[in-house]
Formats: structure tokens, C-alpha cells, sequence
């Protein structure tokens, strides 16, 4: 005959036994994998929670036999139980994953896809996160379903109720989940964009992107909370995709120095050609444009070769600086607006 009291006590010990295996094999195995990379990171990361749960597991298993079905009947001598407890030990480990991925998203994001430029990689790692969230609900409500026994016509009439609350009740959640559905699909910004709504007079960073509203970070670092359904109905300038920035220069010289004119442009335009910054795919450009109330009107015209609003500020000052040497140099002037008061 089996030894029934030695049986029960061979399961925490299988347990104890398994729990030391798995977390030594894990161990190992991230020691052979190079330091600071996303395996090694997801495998070390999964100790734990897998120690955790294979300990809990079987713990709870042999309490269960020990009580007896006199105590606690059970159809299945308390396996489903642990069968429940591994389930939730599996999702505690997915997310514990998760977490670790994001926790140096940039990093593991470059290891995985390096050659893709900054925005791409996380926007990837964004959108994974998002499904990986959907599925881990899933997952869950189809396991408490299981659990509750639900007949598939209880699930198909809760699913027509639904539906109609969907329809009359939450219209607006519904258009804001969709919206934000599209806006993974059709990525008219990434996380990391600045972008400005006109109609809305909004502007800011984009910090998030979820299912329902997007968060900005406008000039003060103040948060903007956004309705995705407002970008599916309203134009948005994305300003960070802005190829190369313009540098537009008005300026004057006097009547009286008509006929330096010619030398000060042909001066500002080879500097123009030889300077670093500009993009000189797009011709830069110096042009006398008009006679004014009071001035010989000039006009300067280039791109910078960065996108990037700081260096098209830099540009803008290094130029203006220029302009006045230049128009110092050919004993020229910028006029000022003078008024002349006759006393009767």
C-alpha cells in the first residue's frame, strides 16, 4: 500500500526541489548571456516570480490534500486550485517582464532594432505594450469565465447588452477608443513629437499615447490631457517632422546708400553658400524687394539643414550679426524712424 502521509509530504518537497532547479537554471542561464542585454535582463527578471510561484503552488496543493474533501470538497482534490495559482504566478511574470522592458525602453529598444531612428524603436515598444496589455485582459476574462461556468448564451446575451450600453451609453468612449486605434495605425505622431492643434490653441510634447486620451507637455512642463477623438476631426501640425526650419530676415538700408546695395547682397550670398548650417538643397537667397516710406527694403532667405527649432534660432542670431557687419562695411546704414516738429 502507498504511504498516503509520505505521498502529501513529497509535494512541498517536489516543490521546494523544483523551485531551487528553476531558479538555478535561470541563474545560469543569464550568466551566459552578454551583460545589459534584454535576454539577460527578462531572464533574471523571471526568478522570482516563478520561485514565488511554484513554491505557493505546491504549498497550497498539499494543504489542500492534508484538509481532506471533508473539509474542503474539491472535484479535483485541490489541483485546480494549484492549476489557478500557476495561471496567476504565469501573468505576475508577464507583467514583471513587461516592466523590466520598459523600465530601459530606450536601451533595449536600440539593441532590438538599431537601425531604426529613435522615434521608430519606441513607438514599436508603445504599440507592443498596448497589445500585450489587451492580451493579458483577455486572457484574464476568458479564464474567469472558465471559472464561472458562463453558458455561451449568457455570454452572448451580456455581449447584446453590451453592445447597446456601447451604442447609447458610451458613444464618446467608444469614438476616443477608436480614434486612439487609429492613431497606431496611421501615426500622425509618435511619443517624443511636438505638435500644436490651431482650433484648440494646444501645443506640447507628446508624453503618452493610450487608448482614450493622448497627454502632451506644453511649454511650462504643465500636462494637456487630450480626447483622441479631437485628432480625427481636427488638423494638427506635427512640428517635429519639420525637414529643415526657414530664417526670414527683413531688413533696411538708407536712400542714401542706393548704391551699396549690390555689394551687400553679394556678400551675404556667398556667405550664405559657404556656411555649414544652411540647406543649400533649398537655394538661400538675399534680394533688394522694394522701395519703403523710409527705407531701401532687403530681404535674406535660407533653411537650416536641422529641423530642430534651437539651431534655427542659433542661425537666425549668427546672420543678423552679419547683416550689420556686412552693411558696416560698405559704410552703409540701417535707417530709423525719425519725425521732424516745426514750432510756429
Amino acid at each position: 500500500m502507498l504511504n498516503l502521509p509520505a505521498l502529501r509530504l513529497s509535494i512541498p518537497l517536489i516543490g521546494v526541489l523544483l523551485a531551487v532547479t528553476v531558479w538555478l537554471v535561470l541563474q545560469l542561464l543569464g550568466r551566459q548571456l552578454p551583460p545589459g542585454s534584454l535576454g539577460r535582463a527578462l531572464v533574471l527578471r523571471s526568478r522570482l516570480s516563478l520561485l514565488v510561484t511554484i513554491l505557493v503552488s505546491s504549498g497550497a496543493w498539499w494543504l489542500l490534500t492534508l484538509l481532506g474533501p471533508d473539509v474542503l470538497p474539491l472535484p479535483r482534490g485541490g489541483a485546480e486550485v494549484r492549476d489557478e495559482l500557476i495561471f496567476i504566478g504565469l501573468i505576475w511574470t508577464l507583467l514583471r517582464l513587461k516592466g523590466e522592458i520598459w523600465r530601459k525602453a530606450d536601451s533595449y529598444s536600440q539593441e532590438l532594432f538599431p537601425k531604426l531612428p529613435q522615434r521608430e524603436r519606441l513607438f514599436l515598444f508603445d504599440l507592443s505594450d498596448k497589445l500585450f496589455t489587451v492580451l493579458v485582459v483577455v486572457i484574464i476574462g476568458m479564464e474567469l469565465l472558465r471559472l464561472l461556468g458562463t453558458p455561451t448564451a449568457l455570454i452572448a446575451t451580456a455581449g447584446g447588452f453590451g453592445a447597446a450600453a456601447l451604442g447609447f451609453g458610451a458613444r464618446t468612449i467608444v469614438e476616443n477608443g477608436l480614434s486612439g486605434i487609429s492613431l497606431y495605425i496611421n501615426r500622425p505622431f509618435v511619443v517624443g513629437d511636438f505638435i500644436r492643434i490651431p482650433s484648440e490653441d494646444l501645443n506640447g510634447t507628446v508624453q503618452s499615447i493610450s487608448w482614450f486620451y493622448t497627454e502632451l507637455c506644453d511649454v511650462e512642463r504643465q500636462p494637456i490631457f487630450i480626447p483622441n477623438s479631437i485628432f480625427t476631426i481636427k488638423p494638427i501640425i506635427n512640428i517635429a517632422r519639420i525637414d529643415s526650419r526657414r530664417v526670414w530676415i527683413d531688413f533696411g538700408l538708407r536712400y542714401n546708400d542706393r548704391a551699396a546695395i549690390e555689394p551687400i547682397v553679394d556678400e551675404l550670398r556667398d556667405q550664405l553658400q559657404e556656411h555649414p548650417s544652411i540647406d543649400h538643397e533649398k537655394a538661400p537667397a538675399v534680394h533688394f524687394v522694394g522701395f519703403g516710406e523710409s527705407s531701401l527694403n532687403l530681404r535674406l532667405l535660407c533653411y537650416v539643414s536641422s529641423g530642430e527649432i534651437t539651431a534655427a534660432w542659433d542661425l537666425q542670431q549668427e546672420l543678423l550679426l552679419r547683416i550689420g557687419e556686412v552693411v558696416a562695411k560698405h559704410q552703409a546704414a540701417m535707417p530709423f524712424p525719425t519725425r521732424t516738429l516745426i514750432q510756429s
